[in-house]
Parts: structure tokens; C-alpha cells; sequence
């Protein structure tokens, strides 16, 4: 084992069936794919490293908000990142409901993703996620376009603190260190030919435009020995943005680049 874990909160795109006849008209299985973290359940499923897969889609419980945030992009959201309704008028989660999907769903994914994390072997904990090739509308620079990826330990775009941070995910060094070997592998592994505008860019961020959001807040802990980063990578690296369908050989590149990394981030890790 590598001594990473990685947790996989937005690969998925079920919802209960029960659900269907309340959900807007334009909420199928399509729009469900095209508002998850594309095919992460493929890029982060990797030899030797222990994940946990959120087995929902992120529209029936969202595992990166905490359990108390409510609002219409909450932990229970009612709208999508391109501000259109999920639900039919009248037919929104109430208080209750949301509480009840933050016990059945919610709750039991963290305490499996905690378990792993707890684990003696674990020296890294990766929140793994994906992100669109332009920001969305619900976002500060809608429109922007994204680097290859973005490493978050809460900090700032040097991998340091802000002020008010209460703590970082990753020490600064560390974080740093794993953004300059991530780009160095994107770069050494030759990128299989794809689409004109999804090649590489050159750019990996730290904490911009994501510092960082629950999942890894609440699961690395520096202080217990277990740093950990959020990780964007942008899916126009492996799937074609208009239609949704995955670049031949991109994955398989993207799995391999990821596997150098993390055996260079554990390595690095360890020898602290």
C-alpha cells in the first residue's frame, strides 16, 4: 500500500427512484453526469491506494458542505451551478427531509472515510475531486478558464496561512512540494492526443480558486501525523466538454500521472 487515501465524494450521479417524479424536468441522467466530478470514480481508482466512493450524486446530499449548511447550494441543495432549479415547484426538500438525508447519507460516508483515514498505513489523505474547464455560473469568475489542477490546504496561493485560518490541511513545504511534482509528472508522461483545447496548460494552483472544502477539513490532520490537500483536476484532461465522452487514453494517463505522484508525495511524507 501507498500509504494514501483517497475519498471520492462527487463521482456519482444516482438518486433514489422514490425521488424521480419531484425532480425538474431537465434533472436526468445526462444533466446528472455533466454537474458530477466527470469519471473521478475511474481517474482515482488507483493500484495500492485505499479510496471510499460517495455512492450518490452530489444533487441528493452533497458530502463537501458540512451537515448544518442550508442554504440553496448547501449540503442539501435545492439548485444546480447553473442556478436552475432541481425540483419541481413546491416539491423541495423540507427541514426534515434534510436532516434525514444528512443522517442516511451524509454521516455514514464521512465515518467510512474517517475509518481509512484512522488507519495505522495512512501517512496522506487526498479529497478528490474535478472540475470544469470554465468556472460556472454559480461561481466568483464565471467563464474563467481553469488550470490543469489545484492542490488546497486552506491556505493561500503559496501554500501558506490567511488570516483567520484556524489550521492548514497540508504544511506549507509539503503542499508546495506535491504541486510542483503533480505538474512534473503531467509534463514527463507524454499527454495521448486529444480534442484542440483539451490539451495541457502548464498550470497547477495552490488554494486558487478552491481553498479548500469539508472533506479535507475534516479528515487530514497535520497534528495527528496525517496532512492531506484537496485535489481539482480539470476534466477537459479527459473527457470532451460538448459531448461528455471520455478522450481515448486520457485516463489511463492521468491514473498513471497520479500514481507517480502520490509515491513521491508518501515518499517525501515519510521521510520528514
Amino acid at each position: 500500500m501507498s500509504g494514501a487515501v483517497i475519498a471520492i465524494p462527487h463521482a456519482a450521479t444516482d438518486l433514489p427512484e422514490a425521488l424521480s417524479p419531484r425532480l425538474a424536468e431537465h434533472v436526468d441522467s445526462d444533466y446528472l453526469r455533466r454537474f458530477s466530478d466527470v469519471d473521478t470514480d475511474k481517474v482515482y481508482s488507483l493500484p495500492n491506494v485505499r479510496s471510499v466512493r460517495f455512492a450518490w450524486s452530489r444533487y441528493l446530499v452533497d458530502p463537501n458542505r458540512a451537515e448544518h449548511q442550508m442554504s440553496s447550494g448547501g449540503v442539501v441543495p435545492v439548485d444546480c451551478f447553473d442556478l436552475r432549479a432541481l425540483y419541481r415547484p413546491g416539491h423541495e426538500p423540507n427541514d426534515q427531509e434534510r436532516r434525514e438525508r444528512v443522517a442516511q447519507y451524509h454521516r455514514p460516508y464521512h465515518l467510512e472515510v474517517n475509518e481509512q483515514v484512522r488507519n495505522k498505513e495512512t501517512a496522506f489523505f487526498i479529497d478528490g475531486h474535478s472540475m470544469a474547464g470554465l468556472a460556472p455560473p454559480r461561481t466568483l469568475n464565471p467563464g474563467e478558464l481553469r488550470p490543469d489542477a489545484v492542490l488546497s490546504n486552506l491556505g493561500n496561493s503559496e501554500g501558506n496561512p490567511t488570516p483567520g485560518t484556524p489550521f492548514l490541511s497540508c504544511p506549507p513545504a509539503l503542499c508546495r512540494f506535491a504541486g510542483e511534482r503533480l505538474a512534473y509528472w503531467m509534463q514527463e508522461i507524454p499527454i495521448p492526443d486529444g480534442p484542440a483545447g483539451n490539451e495541457l496548460q502548464g498550470r497547477v494552483n495552490l488554494n486558487t480558486p478552491f481553498p479548500g472544502g469539508y472533506g479535507v477539513r475534516t479528515h487530514a490532520s497535520p497534528s495527528r501525523g496525517i496532512p492531506g490537500v484537496q485535489l481539482e483536476l480539470n476534466q477537459k484532461l479527459w473527457v470532451d466538454e460538448n459531448t461528455f465522452i471520455e478522450i481515448p487514453g486520457r485516463i489511463e494517463w492521468m491514473r498513471t500521472v497520479l500514481t507517480r505522484w502520490i509515491d513521491d508525495v508518501v515518499e517525501r511524507r515519510l521521510s520528514e
